[in-house]
């Protein structure tokens, strides 16, 4: 069978992430040997519902020297291999089963396997369409064909790679251990005398380190729908110097500004003052609109998650909107529509006072040149740029729970 050049491209880009990804491994493997050089963990099966031993000082030392900032960049960046490592070794086992696989002497340090020249399975990071396409904007033959931007390669985490065995693998131990050392030195970080970037970086990273250690600890729902994510974010919690709390009150009493009759309702007036006393202390005076683009939940909807610093929370995110918007809408050639995620309208006010406003925002946002863009325009045009085009326009993409983090190597 003679194959393409265009198949033999699909196959070298998709060694090649590999290939990063490995490099990304190590490359964090040492960057915690400074306090974990030949260092012997004692993890219990169960981990992470229990966890075991105390670390070393020379560990805590290390951890203690941290800024919040670098702490929390940190613990993501664990996390975030966590995951990458529970999707090659998942991804590995089914090899396994499959019989397709060889192990080299040195797998452990390098990862690598081999199939037969006859199978059309190659080691790759679970690809599939929706890699491609992680909201699925191109499903309609009608959707204008475009360049999604960064979007196109991120990798792709699904509930098949949440597999107790896999948490349980002994090369995963190592990281769950120095994730326990990072979230004990977490609860001793002093919040307080930070700057707006400093907060605004540091409680981004904690929203999302809060759900993504919650889903290691408590697993998946075998249905995952509103309910039980809100059910699960909501019991999933870290303490951050000294204050037990969860992702929906770091949204709303520290990134956001609640208002005093929103707080009553969803708190009851038991539980307010202890949330609005965290909310006085690290809350953001000036709430940033674009953190939508970067708060993830581990849905199908949810943007990519990313690591955002102190230094550069403000461009981070930025461009983490721009890249979102430019993969996250669709618009219909043939009918003449303009598909936007239940993300960006659900938080419509923060940017627009109605949909035609809406619009207009989302093209100041996108690359004056760009294909989506000119797509939008050429649909209002379509219907003379005329008052109430947007609502004969504009359509909403239902928002999918089906679990799912888009991952940046």
């Amino acid at each position: 069978m003679i194959r393409t050049s265009a198949s033999y491209g699909k196959k070298a880009h998709e060694q090649l992430k590999e290939k990063k990804l490995v490099e990304a491994e190590i490359e964090f493997e040492s960057s915690f040997s400074s306090y974990s050089k030949d260092r012997v963990y004692d993890v219990p099966p169960d981990y992470p519902t229990r966890v075991a031993s105390t670390p070393l000082h020379t560990e805590e030392e290390s951890i203690n020297r941290l800024t919040p900032n670098k702490l929390s960049e940190s613990i993501m960046k664990c996390l975030i291999f966590i995951y990458m490592r529970l999707l090659r070794t998942s991804r590995l086992m089914e090899l396994e089963k499959s019989g397709s696989i060889a192990r080299s002497t040195n797998f452990s340090l390098s990862f690598r396997a081999e199939t037969n020249s006859n199978s059309k399975n190659v080691l790759t990071l679970h690809k599939d369409s929706r890699q491609q396409d992680p909201y699925g904007i191109f499903n309609s033959e009608a959707s204008v064909p475009r360049d999604i931007g960064p979007y196109k390669n991120l990798v792709r985490f699904t509930s098949s790679s949440m597999d107790l065995k896999c948490i349980q693998n002994s090369s995963s131990v190592p990281l769950f251990q120095k994730l326990k050392v990072m979230m004990d030195g977490l609860q001793k970080v002093d919040l307080r005398f930070m700057s707006h970037q400093q907060k605004l970086a540091v409680w981004i990273n904690m929203y999302n380190a809060c759900i993504m250690h919650g889903y290691l600890q408590y697993g998946v729902p075998s249905v995952l729908n509103h309910d039980s994510l809100l059910n699960l974010i909501n019991k999933a919690t870290l303490n951050v110097a000294g204050n037990t709390i969860n992702a929906p009150a770091i949204e709303r009493f520290i990134l956001r500004k609640p208002q005093e009759s929103f707080v009553k309702e969803i708190l009851g007036k038991e539980n307010e003052s202890k949330e609005m006393i965290v909310g006085d202390l690290y809350g953001l005076e000036t709430p940033d609109p674009n953190i939508i683009f970067a708060l993830c939940c581990g849905t199908r909807s949810s943007p990519a998650v990313k690591i955002y610093t102190a230094e550069g929370v403000t461009a981070e995110l930025e461009r983490s909107k721009q890249e979102y918007l430019q993969a996250a809408i669709m618009v219909s050639g043939g009918a003449k529509k303009i598909a936007l995620p239940d993300l960006l309208l659900t938080n419509m006010t923060d940017f627009a006072a109605d949909k035609e406003s809406l619009m207009d925002w989302v093209c100041q946002q996108l690359p004056t040149s760009g294909a989506l863009r000119k797509s939008i325009v050429d649909c209002f045009r379509s219907f003379h740029g005329g008052k109430g085009a947007a609502a004969a326009v504009v359509e909403k993409i239902a928002y999918e729970f089906e679990f799912q983090y888009l991952l940046v190597v």
